[in-house]
């Protein structure tokens, strides 16, 4: 063979490798699979009924705590439009991801826009948009509620 086309098989190679790295890493572990939706739409025909009188409940309860939060998340269940209640342990302004705000070990919320006089102790309620696991860590974006 010669140097060209081994050049070229090798550029090709590393060209797959990484479109696959990328798909990989871009799949969220908290949106559902096909498979996951078909059986949530299958669920929900067979119970229209308890679904009407649930989120009726569900709409007065949609301010959570911080733990029940995160353990929602890690039983792998979405918290996406839902209100936390959360305790600033930390606030860092200027991270690699904006504003950090920190609730426990686990927790990052970060808000759309910065949150200037925010400080440690302070109660917010925050409405989330996104949550991204990352590391160990909940990377959570959404907005802060005065």
């Amino acid at each position: 063979m010669n140097k060209k086309l081994l050049i070229i098989i090798g550029v090709l190679v590393i060209v797959v490798v990484g479109i696959g790295g990328y798909i990989v890493g871009n799949h969220s572990p908290n949106e559902p699979t096909k498979t996951e939706k078909a059986s949530k739409s299958n669920k929900s025909e067979k119970s229209s009924e308890s679904i009407s009188t649930s989120s009726v409940a569900s709409s007065s309860n949609d301010v959570i705590s911080t733990s029940d939060a995160e353990d929602q998340l890690n039983n792998g269940q979405s918290i996406d439009g839902k209100t936390v209640d959360v305790e600033l342990f930390d606030v860092i302004n200027a991270s690699e991801l904006g504003q950090n705000l920190q609730a426990g070990k686990h927790l990052n919320f970060y808000p759309s826009t910065q949150q200037y006089s925010l400080k440690a102790g302070d109660h917010v309620k925050f409405k989330i948009s996104e949550v991204k696991s990352e590391l160990g860590s909940w990377l959570i974006k959404g907005d802060v509620i005065k």
